[in-house]
């Protein structure tokens, strides 16, 4: 039980990564507040955790990460129902399509801007406020991506913000570690996940990711619909990571680290 007495908070928490993030943290004794708009899916995954006895349990929180407010809503939450804020993951995100800087509208830039950079911004900001009031060991993990360390061939914007998260991941291990406060990020590349689901619904660029991305595309983009898809990571792969890195005893002399999740696709 290596979060037992922990409380957790977990965006994007309905799918993929974040949503297997919470419920693994739930498993090994967590208390969950799973945030994200699909408040039926996080519902769903509460009453999962619950019907599977785990030790830890999942709060679910409706959660916009675009809007400030609901974002200091997840937080006063948490502190209202649990009294102390234990572990931040920073994971909801979007793409943006591969559409490049020429391509990319006013609307766009605000959209990938609020969820990817600013949400990540303002979760660290009050979660740095509420470790130093506690002054007791807590940690933050970013999720970044493998565009935060690839300029890849369009997707400015999903490229742009996923450096910034690396950024302040590295800016806030510097400024807090003497403090017991870790921040660490993963960069996950080749997983499968929902996280087209929004450009595609929303038209952006999507069938295009292969001519504009080429060869610096993550491998499942770039493959031709009916064809075999290369081995992909699992949300439950970079789960696993997320929660190593979350462990106070684990990961205690880890911070900064910025950990490639990807079987290797960025060595290539």
């Amino acid at each position: 039980m290596r979060f037992e007495g922990k409380v957790a908070i977990v965006t994007g928490a309905s799918s993929g990564i974040g949503r297997a993030t919470a419920k693994m943290m739930a498993r090994d004794g967590a208390k969950v507040v799973a945030a994200a708009r699909r408040l039926d899916r996080l519902e769903a995954l509460k009453a999962e955790v619950a019907e599977a006895g785990y030790a830890g349990c999942i709060l679910p929180v409706q959660t916009d990460v675009r809007d400030p407010k609901q974002i200091d809503n997840m937080f006063d939450v948490a502190l209202k129902e649990f009294g102390h804020v234990d572990i931040v993951v920073n994971n909801a995100g979007m793409l943006d399509g591969q559409l490049p800087i020429h391509e990319t509208s006013q609307e766009i830039y605000d959209m990938l801007y609020e969820t990817n950079q600013r949400a990540v911004y303002l979760g660290c900001q009050r979660a740095i406020k509420i470790f130093l009031e506690q002054g007791t060991p807590a940690n933050i993990v970013n999720v970044a991506s493998a565009a935060s360390l690839r300029g890849l061939k369009g997707g400015t914007m999903y490229v742009m913000t996923k450096h910034a998260v690396l950024g302040i991941t590295r800016n806030i291990s510097a400024s807090f570690f003497e403090k017991g406060i870790r921040c660490n990020c993963i960069e996950p590349a080749n997983i499968r996940s929902e996280i087209n689901k929004v450009p595609r619904d929303l038209g952006i660029g999507i069938l295009d990711w292969q001519m504009r991305a080429g060869n610096a595309a993550p491998l499942h983009t770039i493959t031709k619909p009916g064809e075999k898809k290369p081995i992909l990571g699992t949300p439950e792969d970079c789960a696993e990571l997320i929660c190593f890195l979350a462990d106070d005893v684990a990961a205690r002399y880890l911070s900064g680290a910025e950990v490639k999740i990807d079987a290797g696709f960025l060595n290539m």
